[in-house]
This record gives structure tokens, sequence and C-alpha cells, in this order.
């Protein structure tokens, strides 16, 4: 059924004065709209500057027929998650350790260092820099590359991006990259095998980027390559040829990935921010595709 919600607003700006309005009404996609979701949309809808507290009163839901299309909380955005969950225990890649993750300080322990009724916890995580979902950079295979606190912010985020579709393929050739605008492009292989994360399948007959493929993306001078496998390259063999080439053209390499199905073919932007850690080519990251 057609959702309305029904509310009064009181609006304080922080150089001072402020706005109120009675009775707004306005369509909404779900069954119920959170106050703090319904302020921002109320600001960013009549385009208000210099807004303080917002104040949203007497609201109440009606069902009547939509007057335009349901309101838009992403106000034009979408942000599609494309990192796996790190948790205790986790097996990334086998022969690595698992993450070990337990409280420094506990609520409890907390208890005896702050007043009543306040506690805090300090977490500790003891990994390998090669968990979850991680970013490579130059570092990772050549002592004299780029290492995570070299990197410029600006090759980690806001990458436009494209999405190759491979999904039932072990072997992805160059054919899968011709024909399609990659360069300056986060190119993100979509294989499918993240449906297989955190079995025993996920660690054998992977699928992989050719080194022919690894050549071509260099030389279309790509700006990252993404997979949602195992590994980017064939790890049956000692030979890296796909991180060597891609690394050593200072290409960025993001494995372990999820949710590429989610992504269209085009039209988006790709984040994956690591720490700044200086001495290190390799770390988790939070990656997310912008829509």
């Amino acid at each position: 059924m057609s959702k309305r919600v029904i509310f009064d607003f009181d609006i304080s700006f922080t150089n001072g004065g402020g706005i109120q309005g009675q009775e707004f009404r306005l369509d909404i996609g779900g069954e119920s709209i959170s106050d703090k979701e319904l302020a921002d949309y109320i600001v960013w809808d009549m385009r208000l500057l210099m807004v303080g507290k917002v104040k949203i009163i007497n609201k109440r839901y009606i069902v009547e027929e939509h007057k335009r299309s349901p309101i838009s909380l992403a106000q034009g955005e979408e942000l599609i998650d494309l990192s796996h969950t790190v948790f205790d225990g986790l097996v990334t890649y086998k022969g690595l350790p698992a993450p070990v993750i337990c409280d420094y300080l506990s609520r409890e322990q907390s208890k005896e260092i702050y007043e009543k009724g306040v506690t805090v916890q300090i977490g500790r995580i003891d990994m390998v820099a090669n968990t979850g979902t991680y970013i490579d950079c130059p570092f990772h295979f050549f002592e004299e590359g780029t290492d995570l606190s070299e990197v410029p912010l600006n090759a980690f985020t806001g990458l436009n991006g494209i999405t190759i579709e491979a999904k039932g393929v072990t072997e992805i050739g160059i054919d899968f990259f011709k024909n399609k605008e990659i360069r300056n492009k986060a190119v993100l292989v979509h294989s499918g095998w993240a449906t297989n994360w955190n079995t025993e399948a996920y660690f054998t007959d992977h699928p992989y980027v050719t080194k022919e493929a690894a050549e071509y993306l260099r030389e279309c001078d790509v700006k990252l390559v993404g997979i949602d496998s195992h590994n980017i390259d064939d790890t049956r063999g000692k030979a890296r040829p796909v991180h060597s080439t891609l690394l050593g053209a200072d290409i960025l390499i993001v494995e372990h990935m999820c949710n590429l199905d989610m992504l269209p073919a085009a039209g988006y932007t790709f984040h994956a921010v690591p720490p700044k850690v200086k001495g290190m080519g390799t770390f988790p990251v939070r990656a997310y595709a912008k829509l």
C-alpha cells in the first residue's frame, strides 16, 4: 500500500534563525522512516545550508495514494559493500594464520577505571596483512616499490569502475577485456567465486586472470584490477605473473571481493582505502562502489 508520513519540523541554523513547518506530507517507499532519515531528506530537498538542530515533531503515517515517486534517502547515490567480514578464526589463504580478535580491555574490566555507568571496550586484533578483502600495492612484490604510506590517496578512491563478467570461467583471458572502455578505470572481474567464501571449495580450482590479460591491462593503463576470487593469479604453480605485471606498473590489486553481481557494467566509482602504514604492501580494506 502507499504510505505517506505527516509531520511538523523545526530547523535552527548555526548562523542564527530558523524555519518551521506544520502538517508536511511526504511519500515514502516503505512502512516507516526514522526522524534522522527524514531530517536529512528535508535538509537535502530544500537545499538548506548551515543547518544546526532539526526536530521532527508529531510524526504519523497514513495510507494515501502517492503524489510523486517515493523519496530516495540515498539522494541519488547507492553504496554497494564489496568486502567480506573479517572475524576471529577466518581463513583467507591456506597456510597463513587466521586473525585472533579479542578484548584488550573488556567492558567488565573498564568498570574499575571509569565512573559508574560508563563502560568501554578496546579491541585487539592479531592478523597477517592478507586477511579478508585486501589491497596489494607495489611493495608487496617489489622491495623498491611504493608501500601503503606512499601510494597517493587518489589511487585508492573515486576511481571510475567497469565490471567484467567472467562467471563460470576459470581462465580469464585477454578477450574478456578487449572492446571495453578500461583505460584509467578500476577493472573489477566478476567470477562468481565469492559464493564459495569460507568453504573448502574456495581454495582450489579458483578463477584467475592470465599473464597475457595482465599485460593487456597494463598496456591499457588501467588504474586498479579487482577480483572476487581466491587469487588473481593461478596458484597451482609458484609463478605469480599477474601480480608481477600489474604491481610492477603501479597498478593496484584487490582480491577476495564480493557482491560484484550487484554492480552495473559501468557508471559507478570504486573506493578501497587502507590505513597509511609504512613498510607494508598489503592490508584489508572496506571496498565499496558508489552508484
